[in-house]
């Protein structure tokens, strides 16, 4: 039996989390399906109009898709395989740094510890702006989906 990681559950062009916080669809050529919103110093959600420059990871969204892909792992030891989702949040800070990492809807403590993990591992990013080149945070929701095939 395998397990697959799939990092493109599909959803609609918005989405709301718990606290009413709004996430906007991160317009993207490849299936990840990442979605993101704007924060101020004070973690104050920013209108997204006001965004100028999204962030960007080094090789474009491609390469993150496959940087999670190829550094996602299982514990040793494992072999009850689940199907399910995991969803995390995640910011890119002003500096371009990954941080405030969250598993805000989990599926088991082993598949959300393996995601938590590999968000931590990913590399800086160039950092969002706004108007007169301001860097800006940003809040990215990413989902895991997995499916056990026999």
């Amino acid at each position: 039996m395998t397990i697959t990681l799939l990092i493109s559950c599909k959803n609609s062009e918005k989405t709301e989390t718990e606290n009413n916080s709004e996430f906007k669809k991160v317009e993207s050529q490849n299936g990840l399906n990442l979605e993101y919103q704007l924060l101020d110093e004070n973690d104050e959600q920013i209108n997204f109009a006001s965004l100028k420059k999204m962030p960007e990871f080094p090789g474009g969204l491609d390469s993150l898709t496959k940087f999670i892909q190829r550094n996602y792992k299982f514990h040793q030891g494992f072999t009850e395989y689940i199907n399910g989702k995991v969803k995390s949040t995640f910011v890119v800070d002003t500096l371009g740094k990954v941080v405030d990492i969250e598993i805000i809807e989990r599926l088991r403590k082993d598949y959300d510890t393996a995601c938590y993990k590999v968000i931590s591992e990913i590399p800086d990013w160039k950092p969002a702006e706004i108007e007169n080149n301001k860097k800006v945070k940003v809040k990215f929701l990413l989902p895991f989906k997995f499916v056990a095939e026999e």
